[in-house]
């Protein structure tokens, strides 16, 4: 119930309860799924029973997994969250570690086939269901085969961050999952959210993949100053640097503005040295490698696209309204996030959802009804007609300046401040830009989604988490619980609620 609470409070009014409820419900059993796996979280000194060796009430403890999840552990404390219960693994590398122990699991198991250096290239659906996948496997000189799925096929895709020039995504997040989804006809829902982390380190005239420094510095107690070396976080928000992220990074663009500045800065020097360096070793050795002293130094840092709350509509099976065609993580919108992801609830959210797919997938769930053809989530239709098909080939070379330029429009436009004026500029390059091509196909799937984005910004009159409008600066409580809704090949020609065309 507290985490629930905390879930709603940071999605700003767009947080759909049901699914909360469901991935909640799951988030133990689940966690202990994950740790089974050989997933190696970090772990207390000591159970932390509070009964002396020996006693019976601690024997009790110890034969009660759940009890166990919360005594061997640590907890850390993350922005938003009104209590410590993130689990880490080695200090500050949580999802590293998850994806070796889970890609461990995988290759472990003799009746699964690994494709590696594969480019799902589109869809394959058949009298409205879908049945598979073109793909082309080998990378940029392998061949293009078509792969058929008998139980269903699963976007796994991951977000959407490349879209965006600043970023702390890896070169795959090119929203490939979304545009996928998009060509094949089905739903999507609330385009315009992404979610911009406050604290990606900008050192100036460093040019290596950027490089996050996770929330729980913050969570730990650092303090955030500006060029003046003022703290300035207390004045926009009563929680200070444990506020929602959305809140975090718009205040860092202001205090940037207005000193002119490339950034703000971490302060860590009121903690133990000793401590901030065995806590963070990986963030520690990033600013050593810049010629920093995590402990030491005021630490630059500025907003960058983060984590896409947007995506494909499923429901809390992971099922889209596409019939065969699943989607679990980033790439999917459950409406567990809202206007803005409650910080490390997109782990558990892949976790919990990723897993009841699987069991629906094998059979060993069952959930009475027909597929769900009409979205699990309601609220206004953008218009798609002004979106521009990008045409794509998998022989074409990666337009390396298409996507810069767009990515700098997406980052100027339609990032952390917007408004009317810039969105409709922005969707006008990027339709100039999808008419050429063809392009590679990630940066077609690019640039499709980057006007679905940009279409539903626009249409979004009002300021929501990571979604702030400079010409509707305030939150138009009237929407509350209504989404952004595009769905490609169904959709009604005209807005209208979704609910209307659910009943027609």
């Amino acid at each position: 119930e507290l985490q629930l609470r905390d879930t709603l409070t940071a999605g700003a009014g767009l947080v759909d309860e049901g699914a909360a409820r469901a991935m909640l419900a799951e988030a133990r059993e689940a966690v202990a799924w994950l740790i089974a796996q050989g997933t190696r979280f970090d772990e207390r000194g000591h159970a932390a029973s509070g009964q002396p060796a020996g006693d019976s009430g601690a024997e009790k403890e110890r034969a009660d997994p759940i009890r166990e999840l919360a005594t061997r552990y640590d907890l850390t404390l993350e922005a938003a969250h009104s209590r410590r219960r993130v689990l880490h693994a080695q200090g500050d590398a949580t999802g590293a570690e998850i994806e070796r122990a889970l890609v461990a699991a995988a290759r472990s198991r003799p009746n699964t086939t690994l494709y590696e250096q594969t480019l799902a290239l589109d869809l394959v659906t058949e009298r409205g269901a879908c049945v598979g996948v073109d793909a082309r496997i080998g990378g940029a000189d392998g061949q293009v085969v078509r792969l058929l799925g008998a139980r269903g096929v699963v976007l796994a895709n991951g977000g959407a961050g490349r879209l965006w020039l600043r970023t702390s995504n890896p070169a795959g997040a090119t929203a490939d999952g979304v545009a996928l989804a998009w060509r094949a006809g089905a739903a999507l829902a609330d385009l315009e959210f992404c979610q911009f982390h406050p604290t990606i380190l900008a050192v100036p005239g460093f040019e290596g993949e950027p490089f996050l420094v996770s929330e729980a510095v913050r969570g730990e107690g650092a303090w955030l100053r500006n060029a003046r070396g003022e703290r300035f976080m207390p004045k926009y928000h009563p929680d200070a640097e444990l506020a929602p992220r959305d809140v975090v990074a718009r205040a860092i663009l202001s205090e940037m503005l207005a000193d002119g500045s490339p950034s703000a800065w971490l302060d860590l020097r009121r903690l133990s040295a000793e401590e901030v360096r065995e806590r963070f070793p990986s963030i520690t050795a990033a600013c050593k490698a810049r010629g920093l002293d995590l402990a030491t130094d005021l630490i630059p840092v500025a907003p960058a696209a983060h984590y896409y709350m947007g995506g494909v509509v499923t429901d809390t099976w992971g099922r889209t309204t596409l019939p065969g065609l699943y989607a679990v993580g980033e790439v999917s919108c459950t409406g567990v996030h809202g206007a803005n992801r409650l910080a490390s609830n997109s782990l558990l959210e892949g976790l919990v959802f990723g897993r009841r797919a699987a069991r629906l997938i094998a059979g060993t769930a069952s959930v009475s009804g027909d597929w769900p053809t009409t979205p699990a989530l309601t609220g206004p239709w953008v218009d798609l007609a002004r979106v521009v098909m990008p045409r794509s080939s998998p022989d074409a070379p990666i337009a390396i300046d298409v996507r810069a330029e767009a990515q700098s429009v997406m980052w100027r436009f339609v990032s952390l401040r917007r408004d009317a004026e810039g969105l409709t500029a922005a969707l006008e390059r990027l339709r100039a830009l999808a008419a050429g091509g063809p392009y590679d196909p990630e940066t077609a799937n690019m640039l499709l989604v980057a006007q679905g984005v940009t279409l539903a910004a626009l249409s979004r009159d009002e300021s929501r988490g990571g979604h702030y409008r400079v010409d509707f600066p305030q939150r138009d409580t009237s929407r509350d619980g209504r989404h952004t809704m595009l769905w490609p090949t169904q959709a009604p020609t005209t807005t209208q609620e979704a609910s209307d065309a659910i009943h027609v």
